[in-house]
């Protein structure tokens, strides 16, 4: 992999990533006296460019940020937030090859409470401590979303992810992950860490009997765990499955596309204001809408996605009383249902 100073990016205008180990002896909680940088340099006008990432401290107490800013030739400035202070980095962070750097942290009112010098070495091996990073476009943000789903983390929402490399909400949500398996929680992505999060999906599809559905020619595709809803309905326009003794069910669909105002009536009644209904939560992105909420003791999950061709329908409903076993298949169940641009019953 070819790593290159901002400095040297005018004949090249491709991003480029830069993986840097800090040292900053003398800092003090939170700021991390040993800390990784992640960071892919974009190239803009003249001599500048634009530079954003991963912040994480490799030694306990855990520490992580997003992290963006600027740079001008070999000179780079990063914001980034800890707990309850702003982190501000300066020096050769664009520069694969390292050098000297300084850190700030301010608190909520501006006032720098802390300052230091900071050492900036190239990574070229494993993390410390901790293992060796996932090569930087070993998976994208759609894939990823897909292993934190299983991995029962909290995922992007609304539109599916579409973006090359993972998010920051994904590295939050990698921490998470980390932390519940007694590890630094870093956010960092680590080749360990992936091969580990695909051997449990491929556990947990097999005990679930995860099922997939779809139709490529017609542009969607779903899934379902078969292990909990086993009877399946007769074909037709609507798929529908449910639980051996019916009390659990899923219906998924492919209907006539419905105007832009058409579907802002059909949203309002999906997840407005109604007697009886409670604990709802819903994120509605234009044509895309999820949704959860409860009601006379019945757990409504839906997901409906409006296309120029087609109105992609799931609703998966369920007694309330038997959230531990369906609710680990609710985020699930909604974004493995995708649908494609030129969507058609």
């Amino acid at each position: 992999m070819l790593l290159c100073a901002p400095g040297a990016l005018a004949q090249d205008a491709s991003p480029k990533f830069v993986r840097l180990i800090a040292a900053a002896p003398t800092a003090a909680d939170p700021m991390a006296t040993a800390f990784v940088l992640d960071l892919q340099v974009t190239p803009g006008d003249d001599a500048q460019s634009d530079i954003e990432g991963w912040f994480a401290a490799t030694l306990a107490p855990a520490a992580s940020s997003e992290v963006s800013g600027h740079c001008v030739e070999l000179h780079c400035a990063l914001t980034g937030a800890l707990a309850n202070a702003k982190l501000t980095l300066t020096g050769a962070l664009g520069d694969p090859a390292g050098g000297a750097g300084r850190f700030v942290i301010k608190d909520d009112d501006g006032k720098t409470i802390q300052s230091g010098a900071v050492t900036l070495s190239p990574l070229t091996g494993p993390v410390p401590g901790l293992g060796a990073l996932a090569a930087p476009d070993a998976i994208n943000e759609a894939d990823l979303d897909d292993l934190l789903m299983w991995g029962q983390q909290t995922v992007s929402s609304g539109s599916p992810p579409t973006d090359p490399l993972p998010s920051h909400t994904q590295h939050e949500a990698l921490a998470s992950w980390q932390e519940a398996k007694e590890r630094l929680a870093t956010g960092l992505i680590f080749a360990a860490d992936l091969t580990q999060l695909r051997q449990e999906r491929a556990a947990a599809e097999k005990a679930a009997g995860w099922t997939p559905l779809g139709d490529p020619a017609h542009g969607w595709s779903a899934g379902y765990p078969a292990a909990l809803l086993p009877v399946a309905g007769p074909a037709g326009p609507e798929r529908r499955f449910s639980s051996a003794d019916g009390k659990a069910r899923l219906v998924v669909a492919i209907d006539p596309p419905m105007s832009s105002d058409d579907f802002d009536v059909l949203a309002h009644k999906l997840i407005g204001d109604q007697p009886g209904r409670e604990n709802l939560n819903s994120i509605r992105v234009n044509g895309d809408l999820e949704a959860r909420f409860e009601e006379a003791g019945v757990v409504t999950v839906l997901a409906y996605h409006n296309r120029e061709g087609g109105l992609g329908r799931l609703v998966l409903t369920y007694p309330a009383k038997r959230s531990d076993a369906f609710s680990p298949f609710e985020v699930i169940v909604q974004r493995q249902f995708k649908v494609a641009d030129d969507l058609k019953p």
